[in-house]
């Protein structure tokens, strides 16, 4: 029987052992299923349209964060393993497959086009767009950050960013430094083959940890959004967090949801809670 619900979606693929998983998987239930869930994640397109007033199990945010968690299952066949010697992470103990999820770039793209989202392409680094996937680093220090190769594409629901794009980069080490960059813990985010991840889910019970919301960041016309259902502006002191971060440190941590670069204040494997909202004009 096709799976209805994203949940029920985002098991089947998990567990299918095959390498037809379009075929057998994901194709049937677009044919059941992708006209209702376009219409279910539309009011999540425009920034605004619509909030949270009451917790409701099952909103829009917790169907938006299971649809990323299978985004996140189709993407790990285009990561590299985890360097050798690295301790597994939590999130790998606890929901890496164990056989190989595979999808080619054009099915990936496929069943997340038939929901509604489009790609979007942007040639010079942004956090916005871009999560970095890998970094050779530069002889000089100070050498901006350069998009060397995309691993994966950047998709957008209208205005709502799904997913940024996975991107091997050139930099110097104070800009971004490789194996900190690549390889920190990544916030609000379930899976990643190479690195390890943070999100709602991580600790919660078999139901619990769907209760997870989507991080929304969105592009409107005047400004970049981050982590608009946050609680507190990016310039207030978050009652979640006892680590002293500089503004700067603050603001790079919300917009690449990770460490780049060596930092006294931020360990490379534990980030504070990232409770701050973001908005950043359009230039």
């Amino acid at each position: 029987m096709t799976p209805t619900t994203f949940r029920e979606l985002y098991h089947v693929v998990r567990e299918h052992p095959g390498p037809a998983l379009f075929t057998d998987v994901l194709s049937p239930w677009l044919d059941e299923h992708a006209a209702a869930a376009r219409e279910l994640l539309a009011p999540l397109a425009v920034c605004g349209e619509w909030q949270r007033t009451e917790y409701v199990w099952g909103d829009l945010l917790e169907q938006a964060y299971a649809l990323s968690r299978i985004s996140d299952l189709l993407l790990l066949g285009f990561q590299p393993g985890l360097p050798a010697g690295t301790t597994t992470p939590w999130a790998h103990q606890l929901h890496l497959p164990e056989h190989d999820v595979r999808v080619t770039a054009e099915e990936y793209f496929g069943f997340l086009s038939a929901l509604g989202l489009r790609r979007v392409e942007v040639a010079r680094f942004d956090p916005f767009f871009h999560e970095i996937a890998a970094v050779e680093q530069s002889d000089d220090p100070d050498a901006p950050i350069e998009i060397v190769a995309e691993r994966w594409p950047c998709l957008m629901f209208g205005e709502l960013l799904f997913g940024r794009a996975g991107v091997a980069v050139r930099a110097g080490e104070r800009r971004a430094t490789a194996g900190i960059a690549d390889r920190s813990m990544l916030e609000d985010t379930f899976l990643r083959r190479h690195r390890p991840t943070n999100d709602g889910s991580l600790g919660w019970g078999h139901n619990s940890q769907w209760r997870t919301a989507f991080r929304r960041d969105y592009l409107t016309a005047d400004d970049y959004r981050f982590n608009v259902d946050a609680n507190v502006d990016i310039d207030e002191e978050s009652p979640f967090s006892d680590v002293e971060l500089t503004p700067a440190e603050r603001r790079d941590l919300v917009r690449h949801r990770c460490a780049v670069i060596r930092s006294e204040h931020l360990p490379e494997d534990e980030n504070p809670v990232l409770d701050w909202r973001l908005t950043v004009p359009r230039e």
